[in-house]
């Protein structure tokens, strides 16, 4: 009987621990933290490229123009060729080439060896003396005569005929423009297939480019001297390509 009570007395307690404890308030929990930035904003873009070209004809033209003279002797060579440079430069300035518009693009002296009928080194020693320069001429009616008057002053070799613009900032803006309206136009032409409308410009890059008649070459035109040379100068084209992003609605 005695045992009875105890346990009673004990499952008492414990009940009275439970409803204690069920009263009790919890513990709060700790508040989590909220971010305060802005959600990240996502900026829809088209990026196309546009190409634009301009034509104009050119006003100068720059012309490799060569001495060779050969000697057993190294000096005799190098007055010889000196004398016929001098004598080629002379004739250019009363061409009207300026002083500016002469440039020496190479000198060189080298030997060249003879040999016998077997192969064999005879010892005779030749030297081979080359002097080229590079004349632009700003008045292009006068190329051939240009031309005409320094083969009849000496040259033997004519490398290369070039062509260009003096001023080509005015053909590189008309091309500038042409391309940027192109890539404008692919970008409002994909914009209506998407369905969205053109924002601002995000970023543009562009690349210029020139492209000339090909240069003609002459070699040994000691018989040009006969007539002016005929000279065609062509076209010259400037092209300008344009990347484009553009922002969309």
């Amino acid at each position: 009987m005695f045992r009875n009570k105890m346990t009673m007395a004990l499952l008492g307690l414990a009940a009275g621990a439970l409803v204690v404890s069920a009263c009790a308030p919890l513990a709060p929990r700790p508040a989590q933290a909220q971010s305060t930035d802005p959600a990240p904003t996502v900026t829809r873009t088209i990026s196309v490229s546009g190409t634009g070209l301009a034509y104009t004809t050119p006003d100068k033209a720059m012309i490799s123009i060569g001495v060779q003279t050969r000697d057993r002797d190294a000096g005799k060579a190098v007055d010889a060729n000196t004398a016929a440079m001098n004598k080629i430069m002379a004739a250019l300035k009363a061409q009207g080439i300026a002083d500016k518009d002469l440039q020496t693009q190479n000198f060189s002296i080298s030997p060249q060896y003879d040999y016998d009928a077997n192969g064999n080194l005879t010892g005779v020693v030749s030297y081979i003396v080359d002097n080229t320069l590079v004349a632009t001429v700003r008045n292009l009616p006068k190329l051939g005569a240009t031309l005409s008057a320094a083969v009849s002053a000496g040259a033997n070799n004519i490398y290369g005929i070039s062509f260009g613009v003096q001023d080509p900032s005015v053909l590189q803006a008309a091309a500038r423009d042409l391309a940027v309206a192109d890539a404008r136009a692919r970008a409002e032409a994909l914009a209506a297939a998407a369905g969205v409308t053109l924002g601002d410009v995000i970023s543009i890059s562009e690349s210029v480019g020139y492209s000339a008649p090909s240069p003609i070459y002459a070699r040994d035109m000691a018989q040009a001297v006969s007539a002016e040379v005929p000279v065609a100068a062509g076209e010259q084209t400037v092209s300008v390509d344009v990347s484009v992003t553009f922002a969309i609605k």
